[in-house]
Parts: structure tokens; sequence; C-alpha cells
């Protein structure tokens, strides 16, 4: 008899404990995730009118790239352009990446669902940490 009532309580904790984690967002809280996500989008326009490839360093990419809410895609290239890196391809690479991003966002079928990026190493090497990407 002790042992059952062990395990109802232990079930009932475990069962008060998983309502509590998995908390049912109101609907004031998803129009607060909506506005986010609108601002996230604005910003990446407004960042996108100027330049046609967006620089990041590690603070942008996890709170645009890898935080949610997101119904946007982001074509990030990883890059070293600091000339003391020498890379002679990150160079080349970054030119035909800025010629695509500029050709996508003056083709007709630019949309705000996909943003083009870049991480420098020397601005944002956790982010290259993150990926294993030395």
């Amino acid at each position: 008899m002790a042992a059952r009532w062990r395990f109802w309580c232990v079930s009932v904790t475990m069962a008060v404990a998983l309502l509590i984690v998995c908390d049912v967002p109101s609907a004031s809280a998803q129009r607060k995730k909506e506005m986010v996500l609108s601002e996230k989008v604005s910003q990446l326009m407004e960042w996108t009118n100027k330049r046609p490839v967006i620089r990041m360093n590690g603070d942008k990419f996890r709170r645009l790239v890898k935080a949610p809410p997101r119904n946007y895609s982001v074509i990030v290239m990883f890059t070293a352009l600091q000339l003391h890196r020498q890379c002679v391809v990150c160079k080349q690479a970054d030119e035909e990446f800025q010629i695509l991003a500029n050709s996508w966002r003056y083709s007709s079928a630019f949309t705000n669902r996909i943003f083009f990026a870049m991480v420098d190493f020397d601005e944002g090497s956790d982010v290259f940490q993150m990926f294993q990407v030395f």
C-alpha cells in the first residue's frame, strides 16, 4: 500500500512538473512572438536595402539566424576577409557571393523570406566554433 501511495505521489508530482514546463502560450504570448518575428524581418529588410549581404557577428547570428521564431531563410557565408588572414579564396568567394546576393535583391522574385549574410572569422569566431569550422 505504501509503495502504491509513493508511486501515485511521484506520478502526480511529475504530471504537475510537466504542466508547468509544457505551458501552452496564451494569445498575448503568440502576438508578442509574432511581433518579435516582424521586428526581425523588418531589421533584416532594412539592412538588405543598404547592402545585399548582411554582416553578422555572433550576437546577430544567434538572434536572427538561430533563435526562433523564424519564417525566413538565411544563406550564410563563413569567411576570413581580413588582410592578415591572407585568404585569397575567401576574397574570390566574397565577390561571387556579393554578385549572387545583389542579383537576388534586384530580382523580380525577391521576397522577405530569403536573406544573405556573412560571418567573418574576426567578427564572429564564436559562430565558427559553434559549427566547428576552423
